[in-house]
């Protein structure tokens, strides 16, 4: 995992309105940070249907806030820029590969194609010889890590890097 930073990588973290169990799941947003921590991607996505409230309670989003945003075709170009070809890292990346493939399928965009996904949440209980997953604010400050703007996908992307970081100095 941690000779990704010699190859390079980006970070993925999405909000969403509710679980990937939900055939009518969207995403209301995005970040994408490469592993030297640049934004490449931080927006708001409108969703085709209203944000339930139990979704807006943990993320903070709501239905006003994305009004004006851009709709996941929008931003699909990007995305798939971003995407396509690279090592991609995700905190619990089956969570974002599921919600990709079915806003995908839905919205009759192509999938993306990364070279190839890593998922920080189990390299992270690897990495403390646990077998139970750590929820990402658990795991950082566990490791002494800041909470800064936890479950929006920035803030996400930003403590997972900073997980990397410090599982990498360690090892």
């Amino acid at each position: 995992m941690f000779t990704l930073f010699d190859d390079g990588f980006v970070i993925i973290d999405l909000e969403t309105t509710g679980l990937n169990d939900d055939p009518k799941v969207d995403i209301v947003e995005i970040a994408v940070v490469s592993h030297h921590g640049e934004i490449l991607l931080n927006t708001l996505v409108k969703p085709t249907h209203s944000i339930p409230l139990v979704a807006s309670r943990i993320h903070g989003i709501y239905d006003k806030d994305v009004v004006d945003a851009p709709s996941f075709e929008d931003i699909y170009p990007q995305l798939e820029t971003f995407l396509n070809g690279k090592i991609v890292v995700a905190y619990n990346h089956t969570f974002e590969q599921d919600i990709l493939r079915a806003v995908c399928r839905r919205t009759k965009k192509p999938q993306f194609t990364p070279m190839e996904w890593y998922c920080a949440m189990r390299s992270y209980s690897v990495y403390k010889g646990v077998t139970r997953f750590q929820k990402l604010t658990a795991a950082c400050q566990r490791e002494g890590i800041p909470l800064a703007n936890a479950h929006r996908a920035l803030g996400d992307c930003l403590m997972t890097l900073a997980l990397l970081k410090k599982m990498a100095t360690a090892a």
